[in-house]
């Protein structure tokens, strides 16, 4: 089975979408000026399905502490800054100074997302955007994860072996416009977690007929990290 490294060649080959956000709720950025910033990456999937482990092995680094799948319900937006930071966005795009320990209880209504600053050299042509887990019952927050897709350059949607691909994950896929789900790639979590080679064969036959259509790419990921020809693929010449 093939792990992380197998997004390297996809989203080397894809391109800032000309007149999508740059960031969330952004006007669109011109076509002439679209190849000057990092590709948008956004990561969504259900709860618990590998998102905040995927966007840490693409950048490289333990950005998102492990806790964050659990405490967090606010998007993440992680982008290359001289000097680590972490601010809060609230009412009127102002952000504020935050700490990771306020995530911890219930989630603060007034913060619209969290603004991650890494002086990490993948940062500098990729921008990660973490998002709260998909499923959980609150319909405002699953409708503001899925509006974030459509101002992404890359899609990546987490579906974990143990339980990939279920019928509410297509439908939220489904869901969205096809000209978002056209830059969409499918990764396949916790390989690893698979009992033997001919689960995951099974596996991945089935996803190749139900699921993989409905996307770019779809690739596998475990726990083992990335390749680095994945940063090389993202800093390459993007045309």
């Amino acid at each position: 089975m093939t792990e992380t490294a197998d997004l390297a060649p996809s989203l080397g080959k894809l391109r800032p979408a000309a007149g999508f956000a740059s960031d969330y709720d952004e006007a669109p950025t011109p076509a002439a000026v679209v190849r000057s910033r990092p590709l948008r990456v956004v990561v969504i999937g259900e709860f618990n399905s590998g998102k905040t482990t995927l966007v840490n092995a693409l950048l490289g680094a333990c950005v998102l502490p492990t806790s964050f799948t659990t405490h967090t319900a606010y998007q993440t937006v992680v982008r290359f800054a001289a000097r680590p930071s972490l601010r809060a966005e609230i009412a009127q795009r102002r952000r504020i100074p935050f700490d990771w320990d306020g995530l911890d209880g219930a989630p603060a209504r007034h913060i619209c997302r969290l603004h991650v600053g890494m002086p990490l050299d993948p940062l500098r042509t990729l921008r990660a955007v973490d998002t709260p887990g998909l499923g959980l019952g609150d319909e405002c927050l699953d409708a503001r994860t899925l509006r974030s897709c459509r101002s992404a350059d890359v899609v990546i949607w987490c579906t974990p072996a143990m339980q990939a691909w279920k019928a509410s994950e297509q439908r939220a896929w489904l869901s969205l416009p096809r000209a978002v789900r056209q830059r969409g790639i499918l990764a396949v979590t916790f390989m690893d977690q698979l009992r033997s080679p001919s689960d995951a064969s099974r596996l991945l036959a089935r996803l190749s007929a139900d699921a993989a259509p409905l996307f770019l790419r779809m690739v596998t990921a475990t726990a083992h990290g990335l390749d680095p020809g994945l940063h090389a693929a993202l800093t390459g010449d993007r045309g």
